[in-house]
């Protein structure tokens, strides 16, 4: 993996990736679906956008939620319709990438950014990854141990990594989490390797026996290519080491990627998982095909490695996508700590912050927006600039554009 991702995801956290039908959310009205990280609430923020969600029904994880079961930093389709910097949910769908045992931990005692190992899955965690934890003297990713159970959500290759825009801790171990989610620990993958008389296949590095799983949506039976949900309630097989998989279910069509009508077209920000080879690449597992009508600004064909933070407008042919334009997006490499001097708010997620030293860093609806408060306070689940004061001590990450500092990451923490 490309270790310049640790310092250059913070813009990718706040934009994510935009699905949406002729011209995306700077045009006129439109009816599409918007896949992308939670920023902020006062509605729902979604790359730059936000959501009225008065009549909107939500999903999380299979059953039917409400907005205060969904937490900044979950990546999440919407759909609904958008006019600038304003639009309408009808609904909102959050699935995670993986909620599973921790394999190992590389993240050194004291930092906040590095890889973990979770079933199999490389997690890479970096100063904009949004952290929580349901398990007492957990709360700082240094702190995760072998055999604890998380939740990730992120930019997913779908071939064994995860950049994680949010990870939860959920329980200390496999047996707490069993007593209270009975559907046991969950992976998403591409299948690989398959061996179809040992009855195993891998997922990233995680070989799955599903000797005695049932399927799920399969027309045939489990085939190399497909992307699955494997779910387990054994975990571990204690002697293999293996995945013990009690469900696998076929996930999209056994295609990754977003769910699609195939047509109109469609924008994408976001980082490239795959990097180019001929003429196609992927963003988050979504292949990408480049013709001789693409346009290209701040960046050539040959610059679409893998980490780079890009915005895509493509349209739809014959089911698939080829890019019409592509853009280089402005990374977040700053990070500045201190205390608020002064807050001039325009929107809920909107405005400038300046702080005691003199800098002024702008706020806007990209920003991600956290209340991380410990000591004496219950920390604002909702929060956003309206809740922001003199006084305050803040965290931001932050990229320079000519001049004008611009917040991909807006974290109030304890003094």
């Amino acid at each position: 993996m490309n270790k310049s991702y640790l310092g250059n995801i913070g813009l990718a956290l706040s934009s994510a990736i935009l699905l949406v039908a002729c011209g995306g959310g700077g045009g006129g009205s439109t009816s599409s679906a918007y896949v992308g990280t939670i920023t902020g609430f006062g509605s729902v923020f979604v790359n730059g956008v936000e959501f009225d969600t008065s009549n909107t029904s939500i999903s999380v994880d299979g059953s039917s939620g409400t907005e205060n079961d969904l937490k900044v930093g979950m990546q999440v389709t919407i759909k609904g319709s958008a006019s600038g910097s304003t639009g309408t949910a009808s609904s909102i769908t959050f699935n995670d990438d993986l909620e599973g045992l921790v394999i190992s931990n590389s993240i050194a005692s004291g930092q906040k950014t590095g890889d973990m190992n979770i079933m199999g899955q490389t997690v890479t965690v970096s100063g904009s990854t949004v952290f929580e934890s349901k398990v007492t003297g957990v709360t700082t990713p240094d702190q995760v141990t072998a055999g604890m159970i998380l939740e990730v959500s992120g930019f997913s290759s779908g071939t064994g990594s995860v950049q994680a825009t949010r990870i939860e801790v959920k329980a200390a171990d496999l047996t707490t989490y069993l007593s209270a989610h009975a559907e046991g620990i969950e992976v998403k993958g591409i299948v690989s390797n398959l061996d179809t008389n040992n009855m195993t296949f891998d997922l990233g590095s995680m070989t799955v026996s599903y000797a005695g799983a049932s399927l799920s949506g399969f027309t045939t039976s489990v085939k190399d290519g497909l992307y699955v949900e494997v779910k387990s309630t054994q975990g571990l097989d204690g002697i293999t080491g293996n995945l013990v998989a009690s469900k696998v279910e076929l996930e999209n069509n056994g295609k990754k990627g977003h769910d699609s009508d195939s047509d109109g077209e469609v924008e994408i920000k976001g980082l490239v998982t795959t990097a180019v080879s001929g003429n196609s690449f992927a963003i988050n597992g979504e292949v990408i095909t480049i013709d001789s009508n693409t346009t290209f600004k701040n960046i050539k064909q040959s610059g679409l490695l893998v980490d780079v933070m890009i915005e895509v407008e493509a349209y739809y042919i014959n089911g698939a996508l080829v890019a019409k334009k592509i853009e280089l997006e402005n990374i977040s490499s700053n990070e500045i700590k201190g205390v608020v001097a002064k807050v001039t708010s325009t929107a809920l997620n909107a405005g400038v912050v300046t702080m005691t030293d003199g800098t002024v860093i702008a706020v806007n609806s990209s920003t991600i927006m956290k209340d991380s408060r410990s000591l004496g306070v219950t920390p604002v689940a909702k929060f956003n600039l309206s809740f922001l004061a003199q006084g305050d001590t803040v965290e931001i990450k932050y990229y320079d554009d000519k001049g004008t500092l611009t917040a991909t990451k807006l974290e109030r923490e304890d003094p």
